[in-house]
């Protein structure tokens, strides 16, 4: 994922790299898609983030829902009652799917929903997205005539997960595979078939985009 951008001041670069990583880890973590390391990279033209190992899938989500008690919900000879068949439709379950388990309080029936996990495609876009609006700066500055801030206009995104664009929109800026090389020496459309190509086509246009490095 990168943020490309007009120069920044070097000063902010490092702090906003750190928000980048510290965000992208905790909303991949909140939308249960398993992940690798979260690397993060920059330039004065860029924000980035190599992320391992995304899942292409999230993981499943159970949630237990506590129904009626025992005695509301079966009737002397064990029948289910209104009150279960309530509860069963209200969370989306059939009547057989209800569980009854002994609590500190009594017998009470509880159920499981199972929320299948989306395709990894569906999820990242909105957090990506977010991911841009969340970071912050010591001064910002809006362009043309939107109403967005950063600290320097948005000029490009890149998003890819695997070889599949990853739908991405920021005051009106649109997601691709395209990354710029350097200004003077580099092309400036330097198309990336997938994460991998990133660096070593990077410096193949002049670009070191690891800071560390």
């Amino acid at each position: 994922f990168e943020i490309g951008v007009e120069e920044i001041p070097a000063g902010v670069v490092l702090p906003a790299l750190e928000q980048l990583r510290e965000y992208l880890a905790m909303a991949l973590d909140r939308a249960r898609l398993d992940h690798g390391e979260v690397r993060v990279l920059g330039t004065p033209r860029r924000l980035a983030a190599l992320i391992a190992d995304v899942a292409v899938l999230q993981a499943d989500a159970v949630t237990e829902h506590k129904g009626p008690p025992a005695q509301q919900a079966f009737d002397r000879k064990g029948n289910p009652t209104q009150a279960a068949f309530g509860f069963a439709r209200a969370r989306g379950v059939s009547i057989e799917d209800l569980e009854l388990r002994e609590t500190e309080k009594g017998a009470f029936v509880f159920a499981s929903v199972v929320e299948k996990g989306r395709p990894a495609i569906e999820v990242l876009g909105p957090i990506l997205s977010q991911a841009v609006t969340e970071l912050t700066f010591p001064k910002t500055m809006r362009w043309g005539e939107g109403d967005f801030r950063f600290c320097r206009p948005l000029r490009w995104l890149v998003a890819l997960l695997g070889e599949q664009i990853i739908p991405v929109e920021v005051d009106g800026t649109v997601s691709g595979a395209i990354t710029r090389g350097h200004r003077v020496f580099g092309s400036d459309e330097v198309r990336l078939s997938t994460p991998a190509d990133y660096l070593p086509l990077l410096r193949e246009n002049y670009v070191i985009a690891d800071h560390q490095e």
